[in-house]
């Protein structure tokens, strides 16, 4: 079957191979060319290319946009400059790359896109990168590389020149490595650094440690509301085990947009991208292309593995289960392997049960996962707590729990924001503070934000920070707003009319005067303010039975 596509095609050639082949013997040849395509294949699979066919020397590959054509092409290049700094033959390539229309015939493509980038990857020499104008033109503001006009080429086979770019490309910094690099969601550390949070990160580097000397699996989970830091604690927990050599891996999980092993197919897919090709030749060894479905990144790897051998989905999933095991096993022999997965809470139903199968498994592995959820999301029919009822019978598995920071913590974080010690003043601010975000490291820092933007705080010749006369209220930000508000609307109707009514009454009030004032029975109004509790939204004074609090001043605003 024929079909036009719109793609970007690009082509490669090792420079000078026949000369290469004549001073090394076969074996060493077959070798060198084996370890050559792993390094392109591995550039393929960082950008989402397809490969169409092996030239002998060289790779024709296609991708859907202009960016991800470009983004390869420099990948390649700097994998190649990396893998020669400890090879004993140096190799060098050339590079093409073209666009537009094309006729697919099966699995090969023909028509000008695939003859442009043939030729110029030809008429490059080596190191270089050729690209149509055209190219260039379609990524736009998406390359960030820069593109050098090298004029108009006449090209054998096309009746008219083609307006030619070079693309700059740095070599890589650091010496080549067999550990995947930190994903890049993990790499920046806030403004602030990690404040109040040092018993916690200490949790986290003991059972690193644990896993890291020994032969078995850690999980550490972090619960607590939105806002107080569990992403950031296990970031910078991550950020220390990867220092310390371990491969580092992240899922994520997102409310209302997931898809099958969302989780545990984002992490391997970063490893799969990364990791020697050794290693992955063993898995595939044992486990073929089982992980493939999950992990596309390894049929990039690895072109042409054959299908699943299940017969039935039952056996299916079983086996992609042991192929996530097997991969995680192997990787963790040489390193351990810390996988930070994100938001628990709106994880889909495979990724929690895959999580239960790496947990239980009796594979050797040395594997540290550091999992966040919102504990005030979770509702007695969420299919995470049966994954929570599940990893309590496992060891290894415990809980950590995140709250807002306390008043010294808040002028710790205030201190640590403007880089001095506060006065009196600013302390009474940091006070004023903690009062309307109870501690929520979030709250504060939107707080913190809105106040700057608004010249209620502002630094003066010397560069300390300091606040306006007069400052007796603090103005709660829209993005503080909204995460509040949003809480509120989960509750349902019935709840935010309850929640308001207590508003009015103030952020202190009694169970029977709100029953009263709303005609609701008490034991309806509990499981209301149970609910609200729950989403961390109210809580009960335990001094004083049946009264209670809002948990932020600036909640009266919302619920009022």
């Amino acid at each position: 079957m024929t079909v036009t596509e719109n793609i970007t095609v690009l082509f490669t050639d090792v420079v000078g191979s026949t000369e290469l082949a004549s001073r090394l013997s076969p074996d060493a040849v077959d070798d060198l060319r084996h370890k050559h395509f792993s390094v392109l294949r591995q550039a393929v699979a960082e950008t989402g290319g397809t490969e169409v066919k092996n030239l002998g020397d060289g790779l024709m590959v296609v991708f859907s946009t202009a960016s991800a054509g470009l983004a390869c092409t420099v990948a390649m290049q700097q994998g190649v400059e990396r893998d020669n700094r400890a090879a004993a033959e140096r190799v060098e390539i050339r590079i093409g790359l073209s666009g537009g229309e094309a006729t697919r015939e099966g699995d090969d493509y023909f028509g000008d896109p695939v003859i442009e980038a043939s030729r110029l990857c030809a008429r490059a020499t080596g190191g270089q990168i050729l690209v149509s104008a055209l190219v260039g033109a379609t990524a736009g503001r998406r390359n960030p590389h820069v593109l050098d006009s090298v004029g108009q080429l006449a090209l054998k086979g096309l009746p008219e020149p083609v307006e030619t770019l070079a693309v700059r490309w740095e070599p890589l910094a650091g010496p080549a490595t067999g550990v995947p690099p930190l994903p890049t969601r993990l790499e920046l550390r806030p403004e602030v650094g990690i404040v109040g949070r040092d018993p916690e990160l200490a949790l986290l580097a003991a059972a690193y440690k644990r896993v890291a000397v020994g032969d078995g699996r850690e999980v550490m989970l972090l619960r607590g509301e939105a806002g107080t830091g569990k992403t950031t604690v296990a970031a910078e927990a991550a950020r220390a085990s990867s220092e310390q050599g371990a491969c580092v891996l992240l899922g994520r999980a997102y409310e209302e947009l997931s898809s099958p092993y969302q989780l545990f197919a984002e992490a391997l897919a970063h490893f799969v991208t990364h990791a020697p090709e050794e290693l992955l030749a063993a898995h595939v060894a044992v486990h073929g292309s089982e992980l493939a479905p999950m992990v596309p990144a390894l049929g990039r790897r690895f072109p042409g593995l054959e299908t699943t051998s299940a017969i039935d989905a039952d056996t299916e999933r079983y086996l992609l289960f042991e192929a996530t095991v097997g991969l995680l096993s192997l990787a963790s022999q040489d390193q351990p392997v810390v996988i930070v997965l994100d938001d628990l809470q709106w994880a889909d139903n495979g990724s929690l049960q895959l999580l239960r199968h790496v947990v239980a498994s009796d594979h050797s592995m040395r594997i540290l996962i550091i999992g966040t959820y919102r504990d005030s999301e979770l509702s007695q029919t969420h299919p995470f707590l049966a994954t929570l009822a599940a990893l309590r019978k496992e060891t290894g598995v415990a809980r950590i729990e995140l709250t807002g920071l306390d008043d010294a913590g808040v002028v710790s974080f205030m201190e640590a924001a403007a880089g001095h010690d506060l006065d009196d003043a600013g302390v009474q601010l940091a006070h004023s503070v903690y009062r309307e975000t109870d501690g929520n490291p979030f709250f504060v820092g939107e707080v913190l934000r809105n106040l700057a933007e608004t010249g209620a705080i502002s630094q003066d010749n010397t560069g300390r920070w300091v606040a306006r006369q007069g400052l007796e209220s603090i103005a709660l930000p829209d993005s503080v707003r909204e995460v509040i508000g949003a809480r509120v609307a989960r509750l349902g109707e019935g709840a935010q009319s309850a929640l308001s009514m207590a508003a009015v009454i103030g952020r202190d009030f009694d169970l029977e005067v709100l029953a009263r004032a709303t005609t609701t029975a008490e034991d309806d109004l509990l499981e209301v303010l149970d609910a609200a509790g729950s989403a961390a939204l109210v809580r009960e004074l335990s001094e004083i039975p049946g009264r209670y609090s809002f948990a932020q001043a600036g909640m009266l605003s919302e619920t009022g």
